[in-house]
């Protein structure tokens, strides 16, 4: 395998193509872990006050509510006037929207239930829901379907 660097000022950000030969064994793991790399691992965010760092394998969501938007952990809440889009931008695949104001962390969801007063996630090790809305349903389903967490 060649590595080359080429410099652009045109580029605001950097780009990473990967030109490999048909059939190439390995290009998923590849790829899987050049987004590893660019993605961050934690988030700033604040909490009573101060600013602390937070893994994003343990966010189990995200609202936004008016100008902030609530992260939600097992056990802690956490704020930032980062907007929700720009937040869900930032955030790996693993986040998917579930209401125009709500975003999950498919990894955390424990069962999704559909019922006539709404459709509902609830998450693992936690007590906490989030309601997902008629319009995402489809999409969330989906997604918890194709990584293996519904039946």
């Amino acid at each position: 395998m060649r590595v080359r660097i080429e410099q652009d000022e045109k580029l605001t950000t950097p780009e990473v193509v990967l030109r490999v030969p048909p059939q190439t064994a390995g290009t998923a793991e590849l790829v899987a872990a050049l987004q590893a790399a660019v993605t961050p691992q934690q988030l700033t965010l604040s909490h009573r006050g101060r600013q602390v760092r937070v893994a994003i394998a343990t966010i189990l969501f995200c609202e936004a509510a008016g100008h902030q938007v609530t992260v939600h952990t097992a056990d802690q809440l956490y704020t930032t006037r980062e907007p929700l889009y720009q937040l869900a931008e930032r955030l790996p695949d693993q986040f998917i929207r579930a209401s125009k104001s709500a975003i999950l962390n498919r990894n955390q969801v424990a069962s999704l239930t559909r019922s006539l007063t709404g459709n509902l996630v609830k998450f693992q090790q936690s007590h906490k829901q989030l309601y997902v809305s008629r319009r995402y349903y489809g999409d969330v389903k989906r997604a918890l379907e194709r990584k293996g967490q519904l039946g």
